[in-house]
């Protein structure tokens, strides 16, 4: 096995990257790539749209398709200025609903269920506008793999969008492939139903992987019962978390100077359960009844949490933020007396590291990843509204409940590195390196 210090080079095929994301995938992106660099790891990254700002540490290849330009598919904008933009609406619950094929069922592995993942019969499938982009992304992928297969010595794809572009670079090239799973279609559907097209893209992509990465043992265990994955083909590299640019801004009280402030930060979908911090909110206001709830995401459920926030006589306790990122975003976490993340089915949840680390108590689902690791945190079902809510009331009313919770997640935070996920992560590659 090759010495860690050895240089190796990697073709990373992506679909978003900040400043240009729309959640955790880009932002995982970056803390692995940033300390996989350091690790003297040289790495060739891959967009569906040509990136604006600059990246220091690799390089990054805008794969764009001659059908795109002077069409702002992504968007859905058509202004037709010529511009590729990053395809936000890639996770959009509203895209995953109006494209079903057909429910799955959630308690069967996903080759019983009566569909075939046959990649030919797949593209026989009546495609949207992000199925044809997701092609088109691999044959583009694939013609530069061809310009820098002598740059590159193993394939490492994250989430179903890049899998079929890394499987036609593995094809063309014979280089082995890594398929990273940070969400699947199962939790994006609240494990209950989903896409038939994506989930087949999902399975055929780690059938055809050498190797799969999943971001948690929840998700690992997924993967195994629902795809029916071999368990020795899956490593578990939890997602890591960046330091700080600015300490955090905990003490001070930016607004709502006199009430106590819960804060709910993610999509507006079914999976992140955002209807159940809308039940939260009405038990908590019986015993805190000038308790702030702040909404921070946007989503296809934006419409209807509004109008059951009016119908369930809300509005004055809710505030919708919409989406927040960089300076607001911290802000909020700073001033959150306790973040809460009710999700469904969460393969992770980095915005919980950070709002730890922020200095705040977070409650997690005990239907996600990152309890795995922020074991501090108050881990609860998700559906347990009343649990939850005696929760809320105790952090907020007992300073020192607080106060031990959040010491409890810094010490997490501290162990929890991007560099030691790139270690784990390089590893991985040198099986494939030495040729083991």
């Amino acid at each position: 096995m090759q010495n860690m210090v050895n240089s190796n080079k990697v073709f990373m095929v992506g679909w978003e990257y900040p400043p240009d994301n729309s959640g955790g995938l880009g932002v995982a992106c970056q803390g692995l790539t940033e300390e996989l660099a350091n690790q003297n790891t040289k790495i060739k990254f891959s967009l569906p749209y040509d990136m604006n700002s600059t990246v220091s540490h690799m390089d990054i290849i805008g794969c764009t398709h001659p059908n795109w330009k002077n069409n702002n598919i992504f968007d859905g904008t058509g202004t037709g200025s010529g511009s590729c933009n990053p395809p936000f609406f890639a996770y959009s619950q509203e895209y995953i609903e109006s494209q079903s094929m057909g429910s799955l069922d959630p308690m069967s592995p996903i080759e019983n269920s009566g569909y075939s993942f046959d990649i030919s019969k797949l593209r026989k499938l009546p495609e949207s506008e992000l199925e044809k982009r997701v092609n088109e992304y691999a044959t583009v992928v694939g013609q530069a793999g061809q310009t820098y297969k002598n740059d590159f010595d193993v394939i490492h794809a994250h989430d179903w969008m890049s899998f079929p572009a890394a499987a036609e670079l593995k094809r063309q090239t014979g280089k082995p492939m890594i398929a990273h799973v940070h969400s699947t279609e199962f939790d994006r559907a609240g494990l209950n139903s989903g896409n038939q097209y994506i989930a087949g893209v999902e399975y055929a992509g780690m059938n055809s992987a050498n190797h799969v990465i999943a971001v948690s043992y929840y998700t690992k265990n997924l993967l195994v019962h629902k795809y029916g994955v071999d368990a020795n083909k899956i490593s578990v590299v939890h997602n890591g978390i960046s330091k700080l640019n600015t300490p955090p801004d905990f003490g001070n009280h930016h607004f709502a100077q006199k009430r106590p402030v819960i804060v709910f930060m993610g999509r507006l979908t079914l999976q992140k359960g955002a209807t159940y911090f809308l039940d939260l909110a009405s038990e908590v206001l019986r015993s805190i009844p000038n308790a702030l709830f702040v909404v921070a995401g946007s989503g296809d459920m934006y419409h209807e949490l509004l109008f059951k926030t009016a119908n369930s006589n809300l509005s004055a306790s809710v505030v919708f933020s919409g989406f927040v990122r960089d300076k607001q975003k911290n802000r909020l976490l700073d001033r959150a007396d306790v973040f809460v993340m009710p999700s469904v089915s969460e393969p992770f949840g980095l915005v919980a590291m950070e709002a730890a680390q922020r200095h705040t108590p977070v409650i997690v689902s005990k239907n996600s990843g990152v309890g795995e690791v922020l074991t501090g945190a108050q881990m609860i079902d998700f559906w347990d509204i009343k649990k939850m809510s005696q929760t809320i009331v105790g952090l907020v009313g007992d300073k020192q409940f607080s106060q031990t919770v959040v010491n409890e997640q810094l010490k997490n935070i501290d162990s929890q590195t991007w560099k030691g996920s790139a270690q784990k992560v390089r590893r991985i590659y040198e099986k494939f390196f030495s040729g083991k």
